[in-house]
């Protein structure tokens, strides 16, 4: 059965999801169309890397961390929620600002074991500032990396600090590359969008669909976060409030993006696959559990086929 399957965390469920992602990416631009030139192939190599090797990010993270139990529910989860968002597995740019993303949640939630924590702090700060590069909204995130001082360390003056040097570091390093290579200082005026709360390119039958169900699992699985929170060590909970203000973040960028075409909400699914992950962990019905799991499986396709 595939709640059994996936309620074990081996070699073998890491290779199922990522075919399972690689077969949704590989229809998303079949959908959109592939160009076989060089250049296209190795963006689609670099964009394949950046969507699924976070999802082995993931779940080391989470389990690295205790956030959930010993099992790949939480990148079945990911999986699911990214193959609703075609337009995202399009956007290599999304896609590599999520990693980078991800890579600096990671050094946040680090700073729970109070070492390095200034390294840990810069080190997120420019994960973010690398994010912003591909994806300019994604300097949001920054805001959590001062959540994550403001839980794990927030007497020290320097770590309130650290986050903007870290961010200023890339924006330098990225006009020494460009006046290296192009002669030129970095075009700020490309990079900046402005904000919008135009949400006129939703009223779309496929975008409409998406974002239709990623407000259903917001609500299921924030509702049902938020019950499980307060069964929750008083340890990890800090983490757990890390996890609520990703999503909030998330959100807030999906709001004002420019550009909407649902590829920015793509930002969600990681911090909603965690939350999602308390639901298939739950003691509950085992023909519902698989039912809930085959759906989840099978919703993507809906979206890519159809």
């Amino acid at each position: 059965m595939l709640s059994s399957f996936f309620s074990k965390s081996k070699p073998i469920n890491y290779v199922v999801v990522a075919l399972y992602m690689f077969l949704l990416y590989g229809i998303a631009h079949y959908k959109k169309g592939i160009v076989l030139e060089s250049k296209e192939i190795f963006l689609l190599i670099i964009g394949l890397a950046f969507y699924i090797l976070p999802m082995l990010l993931l779940n080391f993270i989470l389990q690295r961390n205790d956030i959930t139990e010993k099992g790949s529910y939480t990148i079945l989860i990911y999986g699911f929620l990214t193959g609703v968002l075609p337009h995202a597995l399009t956007d290599i740019n999304v896609l590599l600002a999520s990693g980078f993303i991800l890579v600096g949640f990671r050094n946040v939630i680090r700073l729970r074991n109070e070492k390095e924590i200034k390294a840990k702090i810069l080190n997120a700060s420019l994960c973010i500032g690398l994010a912003s590069l591909a994806y300019f909204w994604s300097i949001a995130f920054i805001v959590l990396v001062y959540v994550g001082v403001l839980y794990f360390d927030s007497k020290n003056y320097r770590n309130w600090i650290i986050p903007i040097i870290g961010v200023l570091t890339i924006y330098l390093f990225a006009n020494c590359f460009t006046l290296l290579f192009y002669d030129s200082f970095y075009n700020y005026s490309e990079y900046l969008d402005v904000a919008s709360l135009s949400f006129q390119n939703y009223l779309v039958k496929d975008q409409l669909f998406s974002l239709g169900t990623l407000s259903i699992c917001i609500l299921f699985f924030l509702a049902l976060y938020l019950i499980k929170y307060s069964r929750k060590a008083a340890n990890i909970k800090p983490v757990l409030r890390l996890i609520i203000a990703y999503l909030v973040i998330a959100v807030g960028i999906a709001v004002i993006a420019p550009a909407k075409n649902t590829s920015e909400v793509f930002f969600l699914c990681i911090p909603l696959a965690i939350m999602g992950t308390t639901y298939l962990e739950m003691n509950y019905n085992m023909l519902a559990k698989e039912i809930n799991i085959w759906v989840f499986l099978l919703i993507p396709f809906t979206m890519l086929l159809f």
